[in-house]
C-alpha cells in the first residue's frame, strides 16, 4: 500500500507491504477485493443475532441451556437469511428482523375445517400472499398434497 498523501502511516513510512496467501484459483485482483469487501460485515452479523433475534438476552444461568439459546439464535438468523437471499427481492432482502416480521411472518389467517378438509384462509393483500407463495416454493413440504374435495364417508 501507497499512500497518496506522503508519509501519513503511524510508523512513519510511505508504503506498507500486505501479503494474501490461499489455494483459490482466481485474479489476485478480484480476491483482494472479495475480501476487502467482506471486512467488517460480521458485526452486521452479531448485531442482529444479539438484539433482534435474542441471542444477547440468556434465559438461564446455567451454561449448557443457554449455549441452546443461542444455537437456537444463530439457526433462525441463518433460515432468515435464506428467506432473504432466495425468495425475497429488492429493498425487501435488506429488510431488519422487525420488518420482515410485518412483511412475511404475521399475516392474519384463518383456519378452517370443514368436511375432513382442512382450509386456510388469508386476510392480507396480494403482495404478502405473492411473497408466502415464493417461500412456499423455495421451502416445500414433504407432503402430500390433497384434494379439495370433501371425503366420501363409508358406505354411501
Amino acid at each position: 500500500m501507497l499512500k497518496p498523501q506522503g508519509v501519513l502511516f503511524k510508523d512513519g513510512t510511505d508504503r506498507h507491504f500486505h501479503a494474501v496467501l490461499t489455494n483459490q484459483k482466481i485474479d489476485g485482483g478480484r480476491l483482494l477485493d472479495w475480501h476487502r469487501a467482506k471486512a467488517g460485515t460480521v458485526e452486521h452479523t452479531h448485531d442482529e443475532v444479539k438484539n433482534e433475534l435474542g441471542g444477547g438476552h440468556v434465559p438461564s444461568q446455567r451454561f449448557g441451556v443457554n449455549s441452546v439459546w443461542f444455537k437456537i439464535s444463530l439457526l433462525t438468523y441463518n433460515i432468515i437469511s435464506a428467506l432473504k437471499g432466495l425468495c425475497l427481492a429488492g429493498e425487501e432482502r435488506t429488510a431488519r428482523m422487525k420488518k420482515l416480521r410485518l412483511l412475511l411472518i404475521h399475516v392474519a389467517g384463518r383456519m378452517n375445517r370443514n368436511n375432513c378438509v382442512m382450509g386456510l384462509r388469508l386476510c392480507h393483500d396480494s403482495q404478502a400472499l405473492k411473497r408466502m407463495q415464493k417461500v412456499w416454493k423455495v421451502f416445500e413440504l414433504p407432503t402430500q398434497a390433497t384434494s379439495s374435495k370433501p371425503l366420501r364417508r363409508r358406505g354411501s
